[in-house]
């Protein structure tokens, strides 16, 4: 019976230990929540892209992490290019929009300053690379800009690679982060680090703002949010690689953009249908890469911008306009 007792606390301990490493249980800061509501007159498409907005659209590549097919493209998919069955480095970018009414908006912060590797090994690690400068509060400060000038900083999810700058822009003032109800719910549940959300990078308070309350119905995509009601930034839902994961359409000039986020990290998940190796929900990863690549395929004038595409990177600077 002692030995029985010894091994069960010996085991209990062990597990508590591995709970702790994993941050299972560890707390993130506060985070007041407020849902925006508005009418949103019915439309389709091509009323929409019919009265594009004036809008400008800079590309902040903050760093390069290291992914491998079990994250990037399903290596299980017989389809799945040789290239990607391996690890390779991507971009983590962020995406400023300035809005001539609506004012300035960040979609996702990238990863951090100094040492933006992240995880917690050996269960889980994300090897990162960058540059001085190259965070989005460095970036945003080049351009002649505080994180206070923004709006709304808008986050596809709470993954590292896509929020560990995040804390960094709160703490210089920026005001309001626009998520879904979904992600929130898995960032306030013990069992975060299940879905790849990471306490340690959510530790500020923050406000957040939910648009569960602006989606309505849009052709192909199901629903979507128009963010400002006047057709030039527009939300959907993407669930699948997390439970609140969004995507996003910034109706441009001279082509509109879709940004896919997570959605399809590579150009190889949307061209060939293979949905990414990391999910929480392959049927709803299924669903979300289907729905924007039959949108895609109804409007060729879309320029897709994938997740973490390094062609779409190659040859650029750090800093550089997707639309002028």
């Amino acid at each position: 019976m002692r030995v029985f007792i010894l091994l069960l606390t010996v085991l209990i301990a062990a597990a508590i230990a591995f709970a702790v490493m994993l941050g299972i249980g560890a707390s993130v800061g506060t985070i007041t929540t407020t849902a925006l509501d508005g009418e949103r007159p019915p439309r389709t498409w091509e009323e929409v892209f019919a009265a594009p907005a004036a809008v400008k659209v800079t590309a902040f590549v903050t760093g390069w992490v290291e992914a491998g097919p079990d994250i990037l493209i399903d290596p299980s998919n017989p389809r799945t290019p040789e290239a990607y069955r391996k690890r390779i480095w991507v971009p983590s970018p962020a995406y400023l929009i300035e809005h001539p009414l609506h004012g300035r908006v960040l979609l996702d912060t990238g990863v951090k300053a100094g040492d933006c590797a992240y995880g917690t090994p050996p269960a889980y690690w994300v090897p990162c690379r960058n540059t001085a400068d190259s965070d989005a509060v460095s970036q945003l400060k080049g351009l002649g800009f505080t994180p206070r000038d923004l709006r709304y900083i808008v986050v596809s999810h709470f993954h590292g690679d896509h929020v560990s700058g995040l804390g960094a822009l709160l703490a210089g003032g920026a005001p309001a982060v626009v998520t879904t109800r979904a992600e929130i719910d898995v960032i306030e549940s013990p069992f975060r680090v299940v879905s790849g959300f990471e306490a340690s990078m959510l530790q500020a308070d923050f406000k957040a703002v939910l648009v569960d309350q602006l989606m309505q119905p849009m052709p192909i995509v199901g629903t979507a949010a128009d963010l400002f009601g006047d057709g030039s930034l527009w939300l959907i839902p993407a669930p699948g690689h997390t439970a609140g994961h969004l995507a996003a359409l910034i109706n441009a000039r001279p082509k509109p953009l879709l940004l896919t986020f997570d959605t399809a990290h590579l150009r190889a998940n949307f061209d060939l249908d293979i949905i990414p190796g990391t999910h929480t929900d392959r049927a709803a990863a299924e669903a979300s890469l289907a729905k924007l690549r039959a949108f895609a395929k109804a409007h060729p004038e879309l320029q897709v911008v994938f997740g973490h595409e390094p062609s779409q990177w190659e040859g650029r600077g750090r800093t550089f306009a997707l639309v002028p």
